[in-house]
């Protein structure tokens, strides 16, 4: 169906099926703050910790990925943990891993002590020594139990002789409250930004931005009159917008419809 729905609309790729996908990044003024901030709380390598908080399909691994293509790999290594729903153990070893590059030797010790050492030798052997600075990612961060979230902030000790460390957590909003109710934490934090949905006025230019990624030879595949019913039902939530948008192109397609109407 795919195939035929892209010659019918002649179109080089689906341009409502890409999620998360950084080429699709659709740079909205609340989106383009959110990218803007964090690449500064990269770029100055003092501020520690930093929260990007947003409710479901608001866009956050879309914009933390375009925040991985756009940093100098010669001078950053990014580490990305995609779920937080482990013991600090777990965690501290999937980091170990990326920074080694290799799984976990069967013959390692994994206790607590030993994995802190281990990363403390990787850190600085692999990153710092190499002249470089190390971005923690951690997805889904709403699911670190408070125990994760105060050994995450030990993490930064490492910075005090020098900024060899930067951490992101990303989460749904009641990560920042979670935040708030542990000061020892919270006082870690230099940055928090909150991603909003797309207003209005920012859906019809979403629909072409997309359109023009995909290939679109048509721009005005959407009628103007989808707008308001779109954003009814979405609310300004990409992956909503996405979601409907991918159903109604089918759909159109089916009907041979030379356009999506209300």
């Amino acid at each position: 169906m795919a195939l035929e729905y892209l010659s019918f609309w002649q179109m080089r790729h689906p341009p409502f099926e890409m999620e998360g996908d950084p080429h699709f990044f659709f740079e909205s003024k609340m989106h383009g703050e959110g990218l803007a901030r964090l690449l500064y709380l990269i770029n100055d390598k003092s501020m520690g910790m930093a929260a990007l908080t947003g409710e479901i399909g608001s866009g956050k691994t879309t914009l933390l990925r375009v925040l991985e293509d756009r940093v100098r790999k010669d001078i950053y290594s990014i580490v990305r943990i995609h779920t937080s729903a482990l013991p600090f153990e777990n965690i501290i070893e999937d980091i170990n891993e990326k920074l080694r590059g290799a799984p976990t030797p069967e013959d390692a010790p994994v206790d607590r002590y030993h994995l802190l050492k281990e990363f403390e030798h990787l850190l600085y052997g692999n990153v710092v020594n190499l002249g470089k600075h190390m971005v923690l990612i951690m997805d889904e961060a709403q699911l670190l139990t408070d125990e994760c979230l105060d050994s995450l902030k030990c993490l930064t000790n490492y910075n005090q002789e020098r900024q060899s460390l930067s951490v992101i957590l990303s989460g749904q909003p009641e990560l920042k409250e979670r935040l708030r109710s542990m000061p020892q934490v919270y006082q870690r934090f230099g940055m928090f930004y909150h991603l909003g949905r797309l207003g209005y006025y920012d859906i019809l230019p979403y629909l072409q931005h997309r359109l023009t990624i995909a290939g679109a030879e048509r721009f005005d595949l959407f009628h103007i009159d989808c707008i308001p019913p779109l954003y009814e039902f979405s609310r300004g939530c990409p992956r909503q917008i996405n979601r409907v948008c991918k159903l109604a192109v089918d759909r159109a397609c089916l009907l041979k419809k030379d356009e999506v109407d209300a």
